[in-house]
């Protein structure tokens, strides 16, 4: 599981609140050199996990923004039908310069579900039984992706969504964070005076997440950036051992404190690692 893909699906995650808390299940499908047949239901948003991050190139039906909606990144598309419509051809040119092709099409479903499985797309010789443990690796890295993605949604749901229509999941359990005061060194905040503090944490499978509480304390708003999150690949400096996986904001524009009476100078910050998150910062203290 590469990291850019992960923080594909943290960013992800933030588009799915709206979801119910059902589990996420993926289909794994060998390109063979043949389109890949893709189904949509209207209204129903397609989780498609690419070999690689790739550019879609869409027929002129699909390129209206009233019948067909995509975003990819960090090699994960989503694709969401708003029209049903027949079988159109859709191409994903690879960063290694490799196309695939997809025959998709749409229909209205008189109840339609809440989630379809993710699709999980392999090359060939990569995710197939016969080439001895690569077919599994391939089935452990798609189980891996909806962990993930179950576990970032549920963290995100406990905090934002109303408890009513938060339902438990099996193998999610919430866990002590172990850590408390300003973490502030976690972000590259420059001379902006961000607050940073440990709220909760939860863990499911290999994966821990913890949600931080940053508070901008300015007079003026502020735009957070998820690269100055200290573990991340373009930090100067780490207050973060390597056993992060992905981070995300739940929002990334800060109102300045003035709005602090409603809260609107808060957002939350979700850090995702390997290991419990107390076990991993180091010397992050104010």
């Amino acid at each position: 599981m590469t990291r850019s893909v992960i923080q594909g699906i943290a960013i992800a995650v933030m588009f799915a609140l709206g979801l119910s808390s059902k589990s996420v299940q993926a289909d794994t499908v060998v390109w063979r050199q043949s389109p890949i047949p893709v189904e949509l239901v209207v209204g129903v948003e397609q989780l498609i996990r690419l070999p690689a991050n790739a550019e879609i190139g869409l027929p002129p039906v699909l390129a209206n923004p009233q019948m067909f909606r995509t975003l990819v990144t960090g090699g994960m598309a989503y694709w969401t039908a708003l029209e049903p419509f027949e079988t159109q051809r859709i191409q994903a040119r690879l960063v290694s310069g490799e196309f695939l092709l997809f025959d998709v099409s749409a229909r209205t479903v008189k109840a339609p579900p809440s989630e379809v499985p993710i699709l999980q797309v392999v090359m060939q010789g990569d995710g197939e039984m016969s080439t001895g443990t690569s077919g599994l690796d391939a089935q452990k890295r798609a189980q891996g992706d909806a962990v993930l993605f179950e576990l970032l949604r549920y963290a995100a749901q406990s905090i934002y969504a109303p408890t009513r229509l938060i339902a438990p999941l099996p193998g999610i359990r919430e866990v002590p964070v172990g850590l408390s005061g300003n973490l502030s060194r976690l972000y590259d905040r420059g001379r902006q005076p961000v607050v940073v503090m440990p709220h909760r944490s939860w863990a499911a499978g290999d994966f821990y997440v913890t949600a931080f509480i940053v508070t901008n304390e300015a007079t003026t708003p502020i735009e957070l950036d998820n690269r100055r999150v200290m573990h991340t690949p373009h930090a100067q400096r780490s207050g973060v051992d390597p056993h992060f996986v992905a981070s995300a904001f739940y929002r990334q524009t800060l109102p300045g404190r003035e709005a602090g009476k409603l809260g609107g100078n808060r957002t939350t910050l979700f850090i995702v690692t390997d290991r419990p998150i107390r076990s991993v910062i180091r010397g992050a203290g104010v």
